[in-house]
């Protein structure tokens, strides 16, 4: 037996809600369809455009023009630069057109990173406006710059052959796997990459935008990176050498992000940089050497800080960290550097972080390295007289024990057949 299921007039009951919540409901949807038109048309109010002007390490003009016959008050300018926080200016109204001028000189802006801007102002009905928001790119617009493309990889040059170019673009895309593969460092590829014709054209960049000098940087917050390629041969060996070590930079700020980037202590992160290098420098191996034998190696813990100064210590300080990056790389392989970058990331100093992946603390890193060293420099130069002798007895010694086991039998047969 079954029982009785609701009447018809009871199921129409269940289904439809009453007419007074059906009211309210059309009233609130008329209340809102009618409150959001207006609440947009406020904010994209066309009572003024806005427009700006640059000079690459001068000053940058950003203006709001209003509309003949509107009236403004309370202008204020917002400016973001890529990663960077929101900066306000507000001014007076002392002519039809306000501006507002930033010292590019004082306060610059990174180089070829996005800029955007918008202002507010409150209207003659007293109501609050926002522009629309407007963005550029602050490249350095003294050059005429060309523009080549591939797999995320922007690079972007001023003279020089194009096929020369495209080679460099090869050479970052093969630095970005080969580095990646090693780090584990899965990330986004789209960099740009500027390179400028001559270190002085760079130098020069680089003064207007408040670095006394650099050889090549990189902005791995804005995914940028600026190298110095003459247009001859010896490019060849820059862009090899220059492109992988900045984009190292690069791979590591977007492998540990902002904050853990920050904690790396200098040697390692520079240390990797010119580990990676396609065409290391060779002076480094001179230059070590020389320290070595005269007992002025910087301590290691002086490179857990910035590098010095002074240009001779500081490519000291290069050619260590390049060294013991190889030390550890060969003792211990990627997989402990790897733990020894997230240990620093998690905010370890510079010691802690060596005894916590390393099992050993910063001094007797130094040391072991030390004696590496002391053994690598033992062995005999291949250029040397010694080292070639080595080498070709190397080279030679299984075709000589092979003469040897088919010669040897006859010369003890032969006082056999004299007898």
């Amino acid at each position: 037996m079954t029982q009785d299921g609701p009447s018809i007039a009871e199921r129409a009951v269940a289904v439809h809600p009453p007419v007074g919540v059906i009211c309210i409901v059309v009233v609130l949807t008329c209340v809102l369809w009618l409150a959001v038109p207006i609440a947009t048309h406020a904010q994209r109010e066309i009572g003024a455009r806005i427009e700006h002007t640059y000079t690459f390490g001068n000053s940058a003009t950003f203006s709001l023009v209003p509309a003949d016959g509107v009236q403004i008050s309370a202008p204020t300018l917002y400016l973001r630069t890529q990663g960077g926080q929101t900066e306000s200016y507000t001014t007076t109204v002392t002519s039809p057109n306000i501006t507002i001028e930033r010292d590019l000189e004082t306060v610059p802006f990174p180089p070829f990173s996005e800029i955007s801007y918008w202002w507010t102002y409150t209207s003659a009905e007293g109501k609050l406006i926002e522009t629309e928001r407007h963005s550029f790119s602050y490249a350095d617009n003294r050059y005429a710059w060309q523009t080549a493309t591939h797999a995320g990889i922007g690079l972007h040059w001023v003279d020089g052959q194009r096929s020369q170019m495209l080679r460099a673009l090869g050479v970052a895309e093969d630095a970005l796997a080969r580095i990646r593969d090693a780090l584990q460092a899965p990330g986004p590829t789209e960099v740009d990459i500027y390179v400028y014709p001559s270190e002085e054209d760079l130098a020069s960049a680089m003064k207007l935008t408040g670095i006394p000098w650099a050889g090549a940087v990189t902005y791995p917050e804005t995914a940028v990176v600026l190298v110095a390629i003459p247009a001859s041969q010896e490019g060849l060996l820059v862009m090899d050498r220059d492109i992988p070590h900045e984009l190292t930079h690069y791979v590591l700020f977007n492998l540990l992000g902002a904050q853990g980037y920050a904690t790396l202590p200098t040697w390692l992160d520079e240390g990797l940089a010119t580990h990676f290098e396609g065409s290391p420098d060779p002076g480094y191996a001179l230059a070590l050497e020389r320290a070595r034998v005269d007992g002025t190696l910087i301590p290691l813990g002086e490179l857990c800080a910035p590098f010095p100064e002074d240009s001779r210590r500081a490519y000291l300080a290069y050619a260590q960290s390049q060294s013991l990056v190889s030390y550890l790389r060969q003792q211990y392989g990627y997989s402990k550097i790897r733990d020894l970058l997230w240990a620093y990331a998690d905010g370890m100093a510079c010691s802690t972080g060596v005894q916590h992946a390393l099992s050993i603390d910063l001094f007797q890193l130094e040391r072991t390295w030390r004696r590496w060293l002391d053994q690598q420099s033992a062995s005999p130069s291949p250029t040397s007289p010694q080292g070639r002798t080595q080498q070709l007895l190397r080279d030679t010694a299984p075709w000589l024990l092979v003469l040897g086991a088919l010669v040897l039998p006859l010369l003890i047969s032969l006082p056999l057949k004299q007898r």
